[in-house]
């Protein structure tokens, strides 16, 4: 029996046994029937060829032509091939990711800003920095594996969409995203700081370095919005300014961005004659904190310090307040004066501490110059002798004094609020510290590993975007993280175990996700059939 391994055929209809034989089955035409002499039913049969498990078919054999083709067929008729699969891609952080922003407004911005390619593209980059951080080496590998894009962005494409982003559009997307923001609102506003080896962008400069880091800088001051904890706005500028002479120069973009009926919120740190006056002559909200070394606020704490720890003025737990309408940094204001006794007891703790660390220097120290000398006369009386030798003492007035305000803070406000409202804003402005948190570690933001200005300021740009988006899934998921002790880190690794297999015909498997994933789209809004339709339509 002569087969062709290489021809299938169909199973003819009709007519046929199938027996096997070793590990082949062999098909059988059966020519006639009949009973035998004792009654029982048999057959005539000749071998046609041999079936095919996989497809079904006939392998035929020459006897097969006999019986149903006077000649072989010149083509055989092969089976269609069974579909295989082509790639796995792990979708579920790139779905979740992309379904915040989309929520948020911000995908329709970007289009209508910068073109659907365009924006796609930046999408791209904010999902593999809120995936994967700052390091855009192996993006492209990244796109294959953790997105359904035809073309993914590869590390020079990346270079080339950053230094692509001109001042015009992202001004006109900060337009439309401040448009977005409820109204009266606070924004809180803060300055943080990246550090770069790179010696061709413009606004590095030396300057306070808030990470310790021994290397050149740039500032990045930002809008954090407290309705949402989202933030707004922001520009970078060079590192040797100094955070409080900024600030002017930062609000001169209010009335372009049509940021108005907005209070701001900031620390001390901004709190000066010049920035107090601007914003009372521009007509900007505040509620900021104030040093309780300057005179007037000095003066206002004696006016009530006999008399805050009452009852009556406690607007916190330990805490005691009251107000002075007075002037202060040349403007007629509120200054909103609080008593915490715990953090009195503290800072004197730390004072004292301080002054015996300082004395016992001193006591090690054989020679002293005057400019030394200068550190330690905040809390001792230092006498210069001959050759530099030295006689100290401690100075308990001066002691006394550092330690009269401790436990008193103070927060500057030109709005109605009393102060346990005032004190309540204020605190809320701590969100800016965690989002400046976010954009150093989780999205790796500390340095910047850029070579030029415009690349750095495209980067910067979609790091702002991708903290919104990282910022949003904190306030989505904060409580289920929480719960489950689960951090930004692992619940991103957690989404990377939804897989996709893309088939040679085109189709998409997706394996059933598990409870954990589908409460983690639930809690963002989003269910298993929005996965699926993602899945599908990319």
């Amino acid at each position: 029996m002569a087969l062709c391994s290489q021809t299938k055929v169909p199973l003819p209809d009709s007519g046929l046994i199938i027996r096997r034989s070793g590990k082949y089955q062999y098909v059988y035409k059966v020519l006639s029937t009949f009973r035998t002499e004792s009654g029982q039913p048999t057959n005539t049969r000749r071998a046609i060829g041999r079936l095919d498990i996989e497809s079904g078919m006939l392998i035929p054999n020459d006897a097969y032509w006999e019986y149903y083709s006077n000649e072989p067929e010149t083509e055989a008729t092969e089976p269609e091939p069974a579909p295989t699969f082509e790639s796995i891609h792990s979708i579920g952080a790139s779905f979740l990711v992309g379904r915040i922003l989309e929520s948020l407004g911000i995908t329709g911005i970007l289009r209508s800003v910068f073109g659907k390619v365009k924006a796609m593209t930046i999408l791209t980059a904010v999902v593999y920095m809120v995936c994967r951080g700052n390091v855009f080496e192996h993006v492209g590998d990244w796109c294959e594996e953790y997105t359904l894009q035809d073309a993914p962005l590869s590390s020079p494409g990346a270079s080339t969409l950053f230094s692509s982003i001109d001042f015009g559009e992202k001004m006109a997307f900060f337009r439309a995203w401040v448009a977005l923001q409820a109204d009266n609102e606070y924004y809180a506003y803060d300055v943080t700081s990246f550090s770069s080896y790179a010696h061709g962008i413009m606004d590095t400069e030396w300057g306070h370095n808030r990470d310790k880091e021994k290397l050149p800088r740039i500032n990045f001051g930002c809008y954090m919005g407290r309705k949402r904890g989202l933030p707004v706005f922001y520009v970078t500028y060079p590192g040797s300014i100094v955070d409080k002479s900024h600030l002017q120069y930062m609000m001169a973009y209010n009335e372009t961005l049509g940021i108005e009926n907005v209070c701001f919120v900031m620390d001390k740190g901004f709190c000066n004659t010049g920035n107090i006056q601007y914003m009372h002559n521009t007509q900007q909200l505040y509620v900021v904190g104030a040093e309780t070394r300057h005179k007037a606020t000095c003066a206002a704490i004696d006016e009530v310090r006999d008399s805050i720890v009452s009852m009556r003025y406690q607007v916190a737990a330990g805490v005691y307040a009251r107000s002075v309408r007075s002037r202060f940094y040349g403007c007629v204001s509120t200054m909103h004066i609080y008593f915490d006794p715990e953090l009195a007891e503290r800072q004197r703790c730390d004072l004292f501490r301080t002054v015996e660390i300082e004395e016992e220097k001193l006591r090690q120290i054989e020679q002293l110059t005057k400019k030394e000398a200068k550190r330690y006369q905040s809390h001792f009386n230092i006498g210069i002798e001959k050759e530099g030798a030295f006689k100290f003492e401690r100075n308990y007035e001066k002691i006394d004094a550092a330690a009269k305000n401790c436990g008193f803070f103070c927060i500057l406000t030109n709005t109605d609020a009393n102060s346990s409202e005032i004190l309540a804003t204020y605190r809320h402005k701590d969100t800016i510290e965690k989002g400046f948190d976010d954009l150093k570690n989780h999205i790796d933001m500390k340095r910047m590993r850029t070579h030029s200005s415009k690349t750095t300021d495209g980067k910067m740009f979609c790091a702002f975007i991708a903290l919104i988006a990282v910022l949003e899934i904190s306030n989505r998921l904060s409580s289920f993280m929480k719960e489950k002790s689960m951090s930004k880190d692992s619940l991103i690794y957690e989404l990377g175990k939804i897989k996709v297999v893309l088939m040679s015909d085109g189709k998409r498997l997706m394996n059933p996700i598990t409870k954990t994933q589908r409460t983690i789209f639930e809690t963002c809004g989003l269910t298993e059939e929005d996965l699926q339709l993602f899945v599908n339509c990319h």
